[in-house]
């Protein structure tokens, strides 16, 4: 403990780094829920019908998929304190302003700033970490717990909101303040010690030899699975509250609460997958296998309940299994099949995972005024490529021991 007291009064920019990275990545906690817990507020607001309001939310995608390509190269040329501080500042526009429009079009813009936002905070949260870490994935895995707490605390918010009979905007500007201090923060490191944060290759001498892309099967059902990984969060996390609130007669609180408890799940799914990956209990395939078919179980109990209890009991497990970090294990084994184009792996994996993003609220939406329990139901198709998925990776890692690459 004394050496790591230490460690950080020798660097107290690395401390301010972490903390405003977490921050950061807390606040978007609430950005990836926000708008769908607060969509009959919004709708009302804006004079829109459901589908309008709910492709609102598809603009975080469509902002992501135009920054990432191009912040993956910013954030090797250009100082990441100024490319953190403009993450801030996207996110504290998008939360302040979002509450206060009137129209849908303004509101999509809004949403969209939001998304680059989110691909600025990665394009510099992730190297930046492991460069701290001396390449550790530690740092990394806590960016999910952080979300995740974000997407547990805003719907008791939003429940303290409702029955105090608060304005709905609070929870936005709340998300605001947390954003003024970390931007406060964030200008007090020294972007001395950023641009300082590099991840030193391992092995120099391989970057002699020529290596080649090759289309394979593994290379395209991982990049399917980066989509289904993605939407099968957001899907759940989209439509849940309203599902339950509308089809099986939940309170508004009892709904809210659900997604607080998918969001605990996560939580303490991040904590097992930690422990698990870092003590080699399990290997990587096995463990993205387990999860693959334990949020297809809790998935099915969500669907099947009529009560409180069970629906609770299915939304931990599905959180825990699908938002515990079975997007990042699918990224380490895509990695682990491409260990020479992991740049290149990562960036197709996210942008597959923002299309998901763009193209679920705008589907869904369509179709769930007056086919909610069909969108629900369709979910398990999803949960079933990805179990097919997982299973043709965990073959292949059988019989060609490629395992070993990704611990």
């Amino acid at each position: 403990m004394a050496k790591l007291i230490d460690h950080t009064k020798a660097n107290p920019s690395r401390l301010l780094i972490q903390i405003a990275i977490y921050l950061g990545y807390f606040v978007q906690g609430f950005t990836l829920i926000i708008l769908a817990q607060t969509v009959s507020q919004l709708t009302g607001l804006w004079h829109a019908s459901l589908a309008s309001a709910t492709t609102v939310v598809s603009a975080i995608g469509f902002g992501k998929l135009v920054a990432y390509p191009i912040l993956g190269e910013l954030a090797d040329r250009v100082n990441r304190k100024k490319l953190l501080i403009v993450a801030l500042l996207a996110y504290l526009t998008f939360f302040s302003l979002l509450p206060l429009t009137h129209t849908v079009w303004l509101a999509f813009c809004l949403t969209g700033l939001a998304g680059v936002a989110n691909a600025t905070l990665d394009s510099i949260a992730y190297p930046t970490l492991l460069a701290i870490n001396h390449g550790k994935s530690n740092g990394n895995v806590f960016i999910k717990a952080m979300i995740s707490l974000g997407e547990a605390i805003l719907p008791v918010l939003l429940v303290v909101l409702l029955h105090r009979q608060l304005w709905f905007g609070w929870a936005f500007w709340t998300a605001a303040g947390v954003l003024i201090i970390t931007l406060l923060i964030a200008l007090t490191i020294d972007s001395r010690v950023l641009a300082t944060l590099t991840i030193a290759p391992k092995k120099p001498a391989q970057t002699m030899t020529t290596k080649h892309w090759h289309w394979d099967l593994l290379n395209i059902l991982f990049m399917v699975y980066g989509f289904t990984a993605m939407w099968l969060m957001i899907h759940f996390t989209q439509w849940v509250t309203r599902y339950f609130k509308t089809l099986e007669g939940f309170s508004v609180a009892h709904s809210q609460l659900l997604l607080s408890v998918y969001s605990i799940g996560s939580l303490t799914g991040v904590g097992i997958i930690f422990v698990i990956t870092q003590r080699v209990w399990l290997q990587e395939a096995t463990l993205l296998l387990i999860t693959a078919v334990s949020a297809l179980v809790g998935l099915s109990l969500v669907l099947v309940s009529h009560t409180m209890a069970l629906a609770g009991t299915g939304s931990f497990i599905f959180g825990a299994a699908a938002a515990g970090g079975a997007l990042q294990l699918g990224l380490s084994q895509f990695i682990a099949h491409n260990p020479e184009f992991a740049g290149r792996v990562t960036g197709w994996y996210f942008f597959c995972g923002g299309i998901a993003i763009l193209v679920m609220p705008a589907l869904t939406g369509a179709f769930a005024a007056t086919h909610l329990a069909l969108v629900m139901r369709n979910l398990v198709v999803v949960a079933l490529i990805n179990v097919a998925i997982v299973v043709i990776n965990f073959r292949h890692q059988r019989q060609h021991g490629h395992e070993g690459l990704a611990n």
